[in-house]
């Protein structure tokens, strides 16, 4: 019988912009396919499921680096007088060993920038992201 091999969180990767993003320490994201009951003339029940739009956000957080210039450093985020200017990056995330892609946005933004700074503790800097068309691994394959 096949044996199933566990992922665990060391074995992903997090590229953005093309760019190892190693700072991270968790990120969380979720696909919404978007599928939405359709209804007939005064019935309570759904007809069918149909799809309508497909959405991808996340949230990733990690440590803040001393010079590494936080989100704008990583190139996911523009400088401040640039934003009208701001273009997309690609998330990817990757599997360190077989180099299998498990999940990559070709175009996000990131959306939102949150830090926590704790006297005698660790500087934790998280930020979320919006994306567009979110590939999976079967896609990619």
């Amino acid at each position: 019988m096949a044996r199933s091999i566990i992922l665990k969180g060391a074995e992903c990767k997090l590229y953005i912009g093309g760019k190892l993003y190693s700072e991270v320490r968790s990120l969380n994201y979720t696909i919404d396919y978007g599928e939405q009951e359709i209804y007939g003339i005064d019935s309570p029940y759904p007809q069918e499921i149909a799809t309508t739009r497909t959405s991808v956000q996340g949230k990733v957080t990690g440590v803040r680096v001393k010079y590494s210039g936080g989100t704008q450093g990583a190139g996911a985020r523009p400088k401040i007088n640039e934003i009208l200017n701001g273009a997309y990056v690609s998330i990817r995330v990757q599997d360190r060993f077989t180099g299998q892609d498990i999940l990559f946005v070709p175009q996000a933004k990131v959306t939102n920038e949150s830090i926590s700074i704790v006297a005698k503790g660790i500087v934790n800097l998280s930020f979320g992201f919006k994306g567009i068309i979110p590939y999976g691994e079967t896609e990619l394959a």
